[in-house]
């Protein structure tokens, strides 16, 4: 990285660490005027231990508010209806389908026998099927388990995802490739919270084509790099895929913590940033998204409380802003602008590239231990 990029993202830094949470004048909405309002999904916790699939509008108020049985993860929007599904955290046993204009819950998908949720989900273009990340568990293989939304969200079938612990998958804007980050870690349900491949882990970002599983192109990163699992991804505007990566080695160590695919491109990206970003990120990145034009990636660190912005278009740092245990993020309308929510409570809006930041003003937002994961609806 250049000196004038270094210097431009430690000093969006800086800026982000000085400035006061504002509350946003929108706060006092009456909750008629959201009804139309852009919805953003979020899963939740509370202070009891109690977890949650929540939807907030533009104020931070909260269009509805539904029990889960365990901790939940991500969301997937149906593309032609008002559903939505939101998929139990790793190893998931449930997917809870939403039916988002009545706020209310439609049905739960369980995981089929032998397999479990990783967490994440997408839709065909008509919305025709389901896509799920998911794990064999006897095996271990990575799967993506195919779903039909016409039939109850009855599980018709499943093919590779050509690695072990998929995580994150996103639909292309062809409408007929899917991209699987493929985390590489093996885990299982017997040993929760146990990576136990370490060593040996070889995670890749995987193309498939979505009408039959058949494998497109593998990627991977460096040998030296084999240890950074490739976790959450986001697709800006010209195709370009960045993914947000978790180094699985020594805490000392310093790796790139972002990659990017430009179509065509032969092999992976890194995106550099300076050694004390990097330090502060603790090898860590939680989430990943772009804003509305697609042209400005945002990666969260919850670890080091902080986001990272990025021109992908341009390739240079925007800034970054400070949020503690930071980690969902998710376009928040206006080009450039996001929402950033926190574990221990709040949601800001953030407007990297002039080191604004608001605070929702919302006694729910705040009270909530957000987690890993905002998804936007029609924003």
């Amino acid at each position: 990285m250049t000196d004038i990029g270094r210097r431009t993202i430690l000093a969006g830094m800086a800026a982000a660490l000085g400035l006061p949470l504002i509350p946003l004048a929108r706060a006092a909405e009456a909750a008629s005027s959201e009804a139309h309002a852009p919805l953003w999904l979020s899963a939740r916790g509370d202070a009891e231990g109690n977890y949650f699939a929540t939807g907030f509008g533009p104020s931070g108020r909260f269009a509805f508010d539904l029990p889960l049985p365990t901790r939940g993860h991500s969301f997937a929007v149906h593309p032609q209806r008002p559903e939505a599904i939101a998929f139990g955290r790793r190893p998931g046993e449930f997917a809870l389908v939403i039916d988002l204009d009545a706020g209310r819950e439609i049905r739960t998908i369980p995981a089929a026998a032998g397999f479990h949720f990783n967490g994440h989900g997408t839709f065909t273009a008509d919305g025709a099927r389901l896509f799920a990340t998911e794990t064999e568990i006897a095996s271990g293989e990575g799967i993506v388990g195919i779903y039909d939304p016409a039939d109850g969200y009855r599980r018709v079938g499943f093919f590779r995802s050509n690695g072990l612990d998929p995580h994150d998958i996103r639909l292309l804007a062809d409408g007929r490739t899917l991209v699987v980050a493929n985390g590489g870690l093996l885990t299982h349900p017997d040993a929760p919270g146990i990576k136990l491949n370490v060593a040996t882990m070889r995670p890749n970002l995987t193309y498939l084509d979505a009408r039959d599983g058949t494998k497109v192109s593998v990627l991977r990163l460096p040998d030296e790099m084999h240890r950074l699992s490739i976790r959450h991804l986001a697709i800006g505007r010209n195709g370009v895929v960045a993914a947000a990566l978790q180094y699985e080695g020594p805490s000392g160590d310093l790796m790139p913590l972002v990659c990017l695919h430009r179509p065509g491109a032969a092999a992976l990206e890194t995106v550099e940033v300076p050694d004390e970003v990097l330090r502060g990120m603790r090898n860590y990145c939680g989430s990943a998204a772009v804003d509305a034009e697609g042209r400005v990636l945002a990666v969260s660190s919850p670890r080091g409380g902080v986001g990272l912005f990025w021109d992908l278009e341009a390739n240079r740092p925007v800034g970054t802003a400070r949020l503690t245990d930071g980690c969902g993020i998710a376009a928040a309308g206006a080009p450039g602008t996001f929402l950033f929510s926190s574990g221990v409570g709040g949601i800001a809006e953030v407007r990297p590239e002039d080191g604004e930041r608001h605070r929702l003003a919302s006694a729910a937002a705040d009270a909530a231990r957000w987690d890993n994961h905002i998804v936007s609806v029609n924003v």
